[in-house]
């Protein structure tokens, strides 16, 4: 199957604006496909390419975790040291070791789920300052007796890295992974810098919305490094490959059955190949990698503007690898609704009165919805019949009126007025 191909599918997605950003395939050692699809910098015109930086998310806890056994390789830390050792002000920390934090069975809450905390990280925060944000927060369950993700642990395990070391978590980076890998586009900063390539987020909607800035200082060893889909791929060689960590420690990372969390790596559910995964999100930077050892061969979407499933993304490449076919999702229609039925709802709506605006389209199979006051990534919706879809058992309901160009969004106790655009 020809390239020409891929790089249609990946058109097709921008054209149809689903998504912008970066993609790359690497198969023993060295680069077999990329592309990059729509802009780092709507306003500017300035386009993705293989050198845009998109930062990463939750990705950077792999990161995280390599650093983590490496200062345990140079004698600097133990897996069974306790948290009580450095931040003895956490609830639980006597009980909470170096491990359960990698292996996220800490019961330490999630710090980016405290309310307002979309508001909070916009602004610069200080170490002491995060660590007090977080320290008030109620365990969730005693430590080790159950697996939960959570921010906090990689957050602390990145102040920890920096109180071992004497150096912040940028420095540290750069020393132990990119200049012995020669990665020249990865690191991490605290705010985005379009002048450096790097690319903005934003929400899909008629236009596209440039999202509330994140200041990364909040998310500094959990989700704040930038990188290209070329870049990551060759640090997911090295890593499986020996050259940052020993075979030994590399084992420590990898979990052992389907959908479980090692040290900042997750099996996937794949049952042939056997291979191992991360995503991220942050904003509408939405980030997947796959990488299957035997293969040698690694999968790598990054993207600044998406409403579709990354998996789609992800799919079309590894099928590209092997050689196989894929088909252009149509995204003209929903599995439920016919070309003509979605034509008559799908588009962008505006508040009765208001300045909120809602976008209607398709992923190719479910209706998606997305709204440009939360400026988050897409959210399908079931079909109910008679023009009414439902989210998570009718706890938001959308009632179109296709003959009045209008949908009621209704939401406990609220319905909110929409008019097509």
């Amino acid at each position: 199957m020809g390239q020409e191909k891929l790089d249609a599918f990946f058109n097709h997605l921008f054209d149809s604006k689903k998504m912008m950003g970066s993609v790359a395939i690497w198969s023993r050692d060295s680069l077999y496909y990329a592309n990059s699809i729509g802009y780092a910098d709507v306003h500017r015109k300035a386009k993705n390419d293989q050198d845009t930086k998109f930062r990463i998310g939750s990705i950077t806890k792999t990161y995280t975790a390599v650093l983590i056994l490496k200062a345990v390789e140079e004698k600097k830390l133990n897996l069974n040291t306790y948290l009580s050792d450095f931040y003895p002000q956490i609830k639980n920390a006597e009980k909470i070791t170096i491990e359960q934090l990698l292996k996220h069975r800490s019961g330490l809450f999630n710090f980016t789920d405290i309310e307002g905390e979309d508001i909070w990280e916009q602004d610069f925060h200080t170490e002491a300052e995060i660590v007090q944000y977080v320290a008030n927060e109620k365990s969730n369950f005693e430590p080790n007796s159950d697996y939960e993700y959570s921010n906090t642990n990689y957050t602390l395990l990145g102040f920890i890295l920096e109180k071992i070391y004497q150096k912040n978590y940028a420095d540290l980076l750069q020393e132990k992974i990119c200049k012995p890998l020669k990665l020249i586009n990865t690191y991490f900063s605290t705010e985005t810098d379009v002048d450096k390539n790097e690319a903005i987020s934003y929400n899909i909607q008629n236009e596209y919305i440039q999202n509330s800035t994140v200041n990364f200082s909040n998310h500094p060893a959990s989700g704040g490094i930038a990188s290209t889909a070329i870049e990551l791929n060759k640090f997911l060689a090295a890593l499986f490959n020996g050259k940052l960590i020993s075979k030994a420690s590399l084992d420590l990372m990898l979990p052992e059955n389907k959908g479980e969390y090692g040290m900042g790596i997750e099996k996937t559910s794949f049952k042939n190949p056997v291979g191992y995964t991360h995503n991220g999100r942050i904003n509408n930077y939405l980030a997947e990698y796959w990488y299957f050892p035997q293969e040698k061969l690694g999968i790598v979407t990054l993207s600044n503007a998406i409403n579709v499933a990354l998996f789609q993304s992800q799919n079309a490449l590894i099928q590209y690898a092997y050689g196989k076919e894929f088909a252009l999702p149509d995204f003209e229609q929903t599995k439920d609704l016919s070309k003509e039925q979605f034509a008559q709802i799908k588009g962008t709506y505006l508040e009765h009165g208001g300045k909120i605006t809602i976008t209607i389209s398709s992923d190719g199979t479910n209706l998606i919805f997305q709204s440009s006051e939360i400026g988050q990534m897409y959210v399908p919706f079931r079909y109910k019949g008679n023009d009414i879809f439902e989210y998570e058992d009718e706890k938001v309901v959308l009632e179109f009126k296709p003959d009045e160009k209008r949908v009621l969004l209704k939401e406990a106790e609220s319905v909110f007025d929409f008019i097509k655009i």
